[in-house]
């Protein structure tokens, strides 16, 4: 078995896109689960944001930064399910409006409203760029920063593994192979390889790729 950091991936959506289909063979659905995107919100009231919190789906990176400002990170097969599922949502309704507009249009096919949307004032929601997350304090540089690895193994060195992934991931078989990629913040990533250590699994290539991420993060690990 081994792991790899797939720390050449593009930054931009249509980019992204296109290294993940034509380079990694995935579908647009896996595709767009290593696909993470990070806003800044500003609300006027507590309520939408509370409506929100208690239907929080699985993968959903969530901090209060000030007073009624937050800051939220998603993969955008977590925001199509959010469309589907949940667009009564003020919150909701506001990122569609928004990232409508700033993603392709193949990253919201199939879940975009069969009816107008009218936004709400009460929160206000910007896209982070990659700069902006950069210059993030290192405690939520460390949780809001996103990277994409790739396991390769047998079917029972996989099996090993599961118990350990905390997002959606992809899993693909190739030949008698199985390959696992598995999106993870920086303090994720450094729980996980805690984890495989203990287990004696991936020991080494663990270790070398964290070394990897301390020099391209070097403040985040005094906030872990």
């Amino acid at each position: 078995m081994y792991i790899k950091w797939l720390n050449n991936l593009p930054s931009t959506p249509q980019d992204f896109l296109h290294f993940s289909k034509k380079i990694l063979n995935h579908p647009l659905e896996d595709s767009l689960k290593l696909y993470y995107i990070t806003l800044k919100l500003k609300a006027m009231s507590d309520s939408p944001i509370y409506k929100f919190l208690e239907r929080i789906p699985y993968g959903i990176k969530f901090d209060e930064i000030n007073k009624r400002e937050y800051l939220l990170t998603l993969s955008v097969y977590t925001l199509r399910e959010l469309l589907k599922e949940h667009l009564d949502l003020r919150l909701v309704k506001n990122l569609y409006l928004l990232l409508s507009k700033e993603l392709p249009k193949d990253f919201l096919k199939g879940a975009t409203p069969k009816h107008s949307i009218l936004a709400s004032q009460d929160i206000l929601a910007d896209l982070l760029t990659e700069e902006e997350k950069a210059k993030l304090p290192a405690f939520l540089k460390a949780k809001h920063v996103i990277l994409s690895f790739e396991i390769k193994g047998t079917c029972e060195e996989i099996i090993s593994i599961v118990p350990y992934l905390t997002n959606p991931y992809v899993l693909k078989k190739k030949d008698d192979k199985y390959e696992v990629f598995i999106p993870l913040s920086i303090s994720e990533f450094v729980l996980f390889s805690l984890n495989l250590r203990k287990k004696d699994i991936l020991k080494e290539e663990l270790d070398s790729i964290l070394e990897s991420i301390k020099v391209l993060f070097p403040d985040c690990f005094g906030e872990i």
